[in-house]
């Protein structure tokens, strides 16, 4: 905000240099340059968004730079002389016919003579970046700089009214389509959202933003309405931002002024107006305040007890320090036995609550002179959490098998959910207010996203190896999940890559202790991921669908743009996380040896490894300690419809030591168990 220095001087008599004030402003306040518009100073304060709606005027930058040297400042004060005979409310009604305006005030003035403004009032206006027009318009962008309060001059004999004694200004919501021509030039087509000030045919300004050109001043206007209002900053910022319109008098309402400036605001510019541009001010000014909780209640008493000072601040302050400063910002206060009793000040919307206050006092103070002290309070260290630390090793652990980790959103476009199944679909999530169109929903799988990863990746790297850690939603819950993908440009003939993953899933789920029958692979077959692959394995813990291990459906492949080999895996986490922690029983060191067999034989294909592991466990649960698949072999000399798979198989009791005709009995089962399957043992 470019400010005057030359303004500030006269307001706060001020000694200091450009630069001096600066530095001042910039310790205190907010950060401040200079800049020279031609041999005249400027500033340029970088107000906060909490500041702006109570310091954007000269004014109350004067008021700030005032506490900052240890002085009261005080406003100017706008003393009137109204015509005595005639009553402002004879000539004007007010209605307000929306809640996004909460008070509107106006005062007429007669008689006045529009012409260029003096030097003075021009030079401050170029100081401020705005360009002079003419007395009253300048007038109006004068007082807005000076109390931040932005006001409008409407030609009295431009507004129409159905009485002709008497005007009507209507404050309310613009109809569908509604048009009006603005002072920029533009003809604006509005929407029932935005606010308008109208008369009794027509819109005349966009509420807070640009007045309209019908009712503009000209050289042959005598009669001036002056409008002095607060609008809620909510609705003129969706006015600005819809129209891409944005002004001077938009960016303060949008920052939510305090009521008290438009009165105050008003009184100024008929004070100003009656100096540069004669008239007479009628008598009283015609209001209107909507009723949405009472803004004319006592301001907000905050209590603070002195203990809390030291607390906050960090550092010991006096009482008399405290009182001192919170008098010069403007605070009014009553002193009680164990607390001070501190009154919000009529310029200041923003304070709410103690620490409000409190922060107001130390930026007063300086916070330059803030001491690094260690807290005194006793740090507490946070509890350990058990889950984090398992995904943590999650990751470490697939890193080491050469798996890089990749970030994604947790939402899915609109595009993408067309492309799942129907069965995915209903149970998609979709956000409320998306920030695009393109995370409207949130993800059911992670599945998507990765073959997104592989399609931008791919035309680098020959293969790529991914895993994400992540949750996904359904309207009935949310997991944490670990998915990854598998894939190669060369496709191989034997599933090798299948078996890669598998082998990944296995070794991880091994390395944390959660072995079979804890897990079991089952068919895909009448599970929801049936219909995300077309060739792989379910994960079941306990009966429950926990996971999936397999190759993405080709509709799946082809949207995405995704050649090759591809295998992709999704497991929740926290059934495993469970798992983990359910304490161990110890088995002690084997007493007795073991025997070891190995068994080949063929086996049709779509017979799942976890199927025939199952089964061998079930037959001989006594003395079957472990089965590891040590051979999988397809091709020559082989039925095209079989595989041959080889088996190691450690046979152990616990009790005696084993004898091999009950082994060869144990065998005699698990031969039967696989004829059942149509394996040929070989």
């Amino acid at each position: 905000m470019k400010v005057s220095y030359n303004w500030l001087k006269d307001l706060s008599k001020l000694k200091q240099s450009p630069q001096q004030l600066a530095e001042l402003l910039t310790m205190y306040f907010a950060e401040t340059t200079v800049k020279n518009f031609g041999k005249r100073p400027v500033l340029e304060v970088e107000l906060l968004s909490n500041q702006i709606g109570w310091a954007s005027g000269h004014s109350s930058l004067a008021r700030e730079i005032s506490a900052c040297l240890n002085r009261r400042f005080d406003f100017p004060e706008p003393i009137l002389k109204e015509d005595k005979k005639i009553w402002a409310k004879n000539l004007l009604s007010l209605k307000i016919k929306t809640v996004n305006c909460k008070y509107y005030s106006a005062r007429i003035l007669q008689g006045v003579e529009v012409k260029q403004s003096p030097n003075w009032l021009k030079e401050r206006l170029r100081d401020c970046g705005i360009r002079p027009i003419n007395n009253l318009v300048d007038a109006a962008n004068y007082i807005m700089l000076e109390a931040g309060q932005p006001l409008h001059v409407f030609d009295f004999g431009a507004i129409d009214s159905t009485q002709k004694s008497k005007k009507t200004i209507i404050v309310r919501q613009a109809k569908e389509k509604e048009r009006i021509n603005a002072l920029d030039g533009e003809n604006y087509i509005l929407s029932k959202e935005m606010m308008v000030i109208a008369d009794s045919k027509k819109p005349i300004a966009l509420a807070g933003i640009k007045g309209g050109q019908e009712t503009a001043v000209s050289k042959k206007t005598k009669n001036i309405i002056l409008e002095s209002a607060n609008f809620k900053g909510s609705n003129i910022r969706l006015t600005s931002k819809t129209l891409g319109l944005a002004t001077d008098a938009s960016w303060r309402f949008e920052h939510n002024l305090p009521l008290e400036l438009t009165a105050y605001a008003l009184d100024r510019l008929a004070k100003l107006i009656q100096q540069i541009a004669g008239g007479n001010v009628l008598k009283g000014k015609v209001e209107k305040i909507k009723d949405i909780g009472g803004w004319k209640s006592e301001k907000r008493k905050i209590p603070i007890k002195w203990e809390n000072w030291e607390k906050f601040l960090g550092w010991p302050m006096t009482k008399e320090k405290i009182m001192k400063n919170l008098t010069l910002l403007g605070f009014s206060f009553k002193e009680r036995k164990n607390y001070l009793l501190v009154t919000q000040p009529k310029f200041r919307n923003d304070i709410q609550i103690k620490e409000d206050v409190m922060g107001e006092v130390a930026r007063l103070e300086g916070v330059d002179l803030i001491k690094p002290i260690l807290p005194r309070e006793q740090l507490k260290i946070p509890a350990k959490n058990e889950f984090w630390l398992f995904r943590e090793k999650i990751k470490d652990w697939l890193q080491g098998y050469g798996l890089e980790e990749v970030y994604n959103y947790s939402f899915l476009s609109e595009k993408d959910k067309e492309v799942l199944p129907i069965q995915w679909q209903e149970k998609m999530i979709e956000i409320e207010n998306p920030t695009s169109s393109l995370a409207k929903y949130l993800r059911p799988t992670l599945l998507i996203n990765l073959l997104k990863n592989v399609n931008s990746n791919f035309r680098f790297a020959s293969q790529i190896r991914f895993f994400e850690i992540g949750k996904i939603y359904s309207l009935k819950d949310e997991n944490f999940v670990c998915g990854g993908i598998l894939t190669q440009k060369n496709p191989s003939n034997n599933n090798k890559l299948f078996y890669q993953a598998k082998g990944i899933i296995e070794d991880l789920l091994i390395a944390f202790g959660i072995d079979q029958p804890d897990y079991i692979f089952r068919t895909l077959e009448k599970t929801e991921y049936a219909s995300l692959s077309g060739q792989g394995t379910a994960i079941f813990h306990n009966k429950k669908l926990i996971g999936v291990l397999g190759k993405p459906r080709d509709f799946l492949l082809k949207q995405y743009d995704c050649q090759g080999e591809i295998i992709f895996w999704e497991i929740q986490l926290m059934p495993l996380f469970n798992l983990i922690k359910e304490e161990g029983e110890f088995q002690p060191l084997p007493k007795y040896p073991a025997i070891m067999r190995d068994i080949s034989f063929l086996i049709p294909k779509n017979i799942l490894i976890g199927q025939i592991l199952n089964i061998l466990h079930k037959i001989s649960p006594s003395f079957l300690e472990k089965v590891n698949l040590f051979d999988i072999y397809m091709g020559k000399k082989i039925p095209q419809d079989s595989k041959s798979l080889s088996f190691h198989l450690v046979f152990r009791s616990s009790s005696h030591t084993l004898t091999n005709i009950e082994v060869d009995k144990e065998m005699e089962k698990i031969y039967k168990a696989l004829k059942s399957l149509r394996a040929k043992i070989r």
